[in-house]
């Protein structure tokens, strides 16, 4: 019986010390990639805002099958969704099997001379379960590394289409 009120204590006390050390990470994560390239608003939208634009650069896209639905696209175990568009950002909603939606978005900002900088990022925002808040951690290793070799991609896109 001791052993029995031992474990369970145990299990209460690690139970408690991992919901505490999970509750001192962010709610809200934030993942975010940035790539510089010469090319014009208009080239940059119809690659970033228009998901049958996507095979041309994302991995992704010509790797798995797409399939389109009313609002969005499914590839994989993935669901993307466009949500809003102005002149210089798209924002989506992603939504990963067995995970929270992210909000994602897509900027992209003049600096000089025609060479624009295009922001991608990945906001999550999760509830206080310890097991989400440590997903959370991967987000940066997985994702960023993901976004940078995209971004690459696109950059190539546009620089062989200014090429032409």
């Amino acid at each position: 019986m001791r052993l029995v009120k031992l474990v369970i204590i145990s299990l209460i006390v690690l139970s408690v010390i991992i919901t505490g050390i999970s509750a001192l990470f962010p709610s809200t994560v934030i993942v975010s990639r940035v790539v510089e390239v010469k090319a014009t608003p208009t080239q940059i939208a119809y690659y970033v805002s228009d998901l049958n634009h996507w095979n041309a650069w994302m991995s992704d896209w010509k790797e798995n099958t797409v399939a389109k639905l009313d609002n969005g696209v499914r590839i994989g175990t993935q669901t993307i969704r466009p949500m809003s568009k102005t002149d210089s950002a798209v924002v989506y909603e992603w939504i990963a099997t067995g995970q929270r939606p992210y909000q994602v978005q897509f900027e992209w900002i003049n600096l000089a001379g025609g060479v624009y900088a295009i922001h991608w990022s990945f906001e999550q925002h999760v509830k206080w379960y310890p097991w989400e808040k440590f997903q959370t951690l991967l987000n940066e290793k997985v994702l960023g590394a993901k976004m940078e070799i995209e971004l690459a991609n696109l950059r190539e896109v546009l620089l062989n289409e200014a090429e032409k």
